[in-house]
């Protein structure tokens, strides 16, 4: 029984000493230190808009003096009679009508080729276009773009490898691997998704 009353004793000093403090914590206040850091003072910085600057005076606008000029009259183009011109409205005094001199003129009509004029070369612009499609861009050149390799050319395109990838395989070389449990991994396949005989 000693053991219980020095047990409530020490518990009974300890609740006092302990609202002893608190009692001391919240009515003494401790004295002020001394401020010996630096003051720092807010500043509030207002950012007004720049006032509008006033327009700028209007320009003049000076219109050019017309001057008289002696007045001329119309001299008329000479047009050559063609059964086409017959069929049209007769032209205004102020229109001209152009009609080619000789058939030879003619853009649409036959030109046959002389041993000066220049041929194009099919086969030289192949040889080109197979050396310049092998280069790189000249633009990326010295760029981080540049550095990065280009993708390699794709004979087919992705819906053609998805097809490909997705056809079913030989049942005999599809569970080659598994040993003895291969009948049983072909039964556990489903209907149309296994391997097919």
């Amino acid at each position: 029984m000693p053991n219980r009353r020095g047990i409530a004793l020490g518990v009974g000093v300890s609740l006092l000493l302990h609202g002893a403090l608190i009692y001391l914590w919240r009515h003494v206040q401790p004295a002020a230190l001394p401020d010996a850091a630096p003051r720092v003072e807010s500043i509030a910085v207002w950012i007004r808009p720049l006032a509008a600057k006033p327009p700028p005076p209007p320009v003049e606008v000076v219109k050019p003096k017309r001057e008289a000029k002696p007045v001329s009259k119309p001299t008329r183009a000479t047009v050559r009679e063609t059964p086409a011109a017959a069929t049209t409205p007769a032209a205004s005094p102020q229109a001209i009508t152009v009609v080619p001199a000789s058939p030879a003129a003619n853009p649409d009509t036959f030109r046959q080729e002389t041993p000066e004029t220049p041929k194009f070369d099919m086969e030289a612009a192949k040889r080109t276009a197979r050396k310049m499609a092998g280069e790189r861009d000249p633009s990326k050149v010295g760029t981080a773009v540049g550095q990065i390799p280009d993708k390699p050319l794709q004979t087919e395109t992705q819906l053609a490898r998805d097809i490909a990838q997705g056809k079913r395989g030989d049942c005999r070389t599809a569970y080659s691997g598994a040993g003895l449990l291969a009948p049983v991994l072909m039964l556990l396949d489903k209907k149309d998704s296994g391997c097919k005989w």
